[in-house]
């Protein structure tokens, strides 16, 4: 174990890296097999897409459990065992034939995903780190912002040359032999709490039950918040580019500002590793719900082909990548250090299951009301209120 005051900087940058080949590989991947895949199986777009959404319903059930396994020092063998297992769905998904067997893939790789994506390498971490942990998670965010930017172009080279079905075996072998190894060799087997080396009792709030915090209307203000902006963040990129052709903008200036979406969100997280000692977690919060707001204020009033959509993307893109790192690591500074898995997985489970419908709520919405005008004022609202639960969030969990 490091010293109290010394960052572990291998052991930070070995789990980011296989962060950026996790999400690289399962979640930014998945889109660019779609096509080929409608191909040659003859399945529908929204075929293929529920089939991801099941993941995310299946990642919400495992998130408490694996948390909490997290907890009890079983960092190791959860994220090794996530990773063989997304090796092994990787390869059988690459000899798919049936959609049934196609479905029952991504089901388990919901179980992969909850334990090799963020929220169980933040509980590594921070159980590694303990009171380090801001600046490494930062860090784990900024290199895992990446995933985008190198494996969508790098799968789409795989399917050129090697087909939809090689490119999956050879994703399949990053897992195992990049995340894998990374999870096997650099976290500890029995991975004891830096926050109390020497002690059971928690600095701030200790809750030997994290089940408690369920009796907490600062909790539940703190999940809906999160529920809230993880719609947006999952239906709002889904939905963009023909919410903003609809507006009037070209398809080239859609994918444009798209493309804006992530530099921005690491510039962000970048922002905030530097502002540590400028604004408290709880003042980034509050700033971070600030321009989710003023995105989808701004939106409405952007003319068709302005260059203005750009700072809509950039103000959307920098409250994502915000969120992330506010959603890992104020937990425990309102609710207690200890069971920061469990209560991590108690967050994430709610949060999930918003996401996996976001994409079918929005698109209802859009029939609904015959335009994206309903989309938008639904985000404009869900924006406020995620506002307002954090702010009275910040209020009942005041430390006396």
């Amino acid at each position: 174990m490091s010293s109290p005051d010394r960052m572990p900087w291998g052991f930070v940058s070995a789990l980011s890296t296989a962060q950026l080949v996790s999400y690289g590989s399962i979640f930014y991947a998945f889109a660019l097999f779609i096509e080929p895949m409608g191909q040659e199986l003859g399945w529908s777009k929204s075929a293929l897409t529920a089939a991801y959404s099941m993941a995310l319903i299946s990642s919400a059930f495992f998130a408490i459990p694996v948390g909490r396994l997290i907890d009890l020092g079983h960092g190791r063998a959860i994220m090794t065992g996530g990773s063989v297992l997304a090796a092994l769905l990787l390869t059988l998904w690459s000899r798919i034939e049936s959609y049934p067997l196609f479905i029952l893939v991504w089901v388990g790789m919901g179980a992969a995903m909850s334990a090799v994506f963020y929220d169980p390498g933040f509980a590594v971490l921070a159980r590694r780190l303990g009171f380090l942990a801001r600046r490494g998670l930062t860090t784990m965010t900024l290199i895992g912002g990446f995933a985008s930017t190198v494996f969508i172009p790098l799968t789409h080279l795989l399917i050129e040359s090697c087909g939809w079905r090689g490119a999956l075996v050879v994703l399949a072998a990053f897992n195992l032999g990049i995340c894998a190894t990374i999870h096997a060799i650099s976290i500890p087997a029995s991975q004891r709490s830096a926050l109390h080396p020497g002690s059971t009792h928690s600095a701030a709030r200790p809750a030997s039950n994290p089940r408690q915090l369920l009796y907490r209307a600062s909790f539940w203000c703190f999940v809906a918040t999160s529920v809230a902006q993880g719609m947006i963040s999952t239906g709002i990129p889904l939905h963009l580019i023909p919410l903003l052709i609809e507006r009037g903008f070209t398809l080239d200036a859609a994918v444009a500002a798209f493309s804006i979406i992530g530099p921005a969100q690491v510039v962000a997280r970048l922002a905030m590793a530097f502002g540590e000692r400028v604004l408290s977690l709880r003042a980034l919060g509050v700033l971070t719900m600030l321009l989710s707001v003023l995105a989808f204020a701004l939106l409405p009033f952007i003319p068709a082909g302005s260059w203005l959509i750009a700072i809509f993307a950039g103000i959307f893109g920098a409250s994502n990548g915000m969120m992330t790192i506010v959603k890992a690591l104020l937990p425990p500074e309102l609710f207690g250090r200890e069971n920061y898995g469990a209560i991590q997985g108690m967050i994430a489970t709610p949060v999930r299951l918003s996401m996996a419908t976001a994409p079918f709520t929005f698109g209802a919405l859009w029939a609904w009301w015959g335009s994206y005008e309903a989309v938008l004022v639904a985000c404009l609202v869900m924006a406020l209120c995620s506002l307002g639960a954090f702010v009275l969030n910040l209020a009942l969990a005041r430390e006396p």
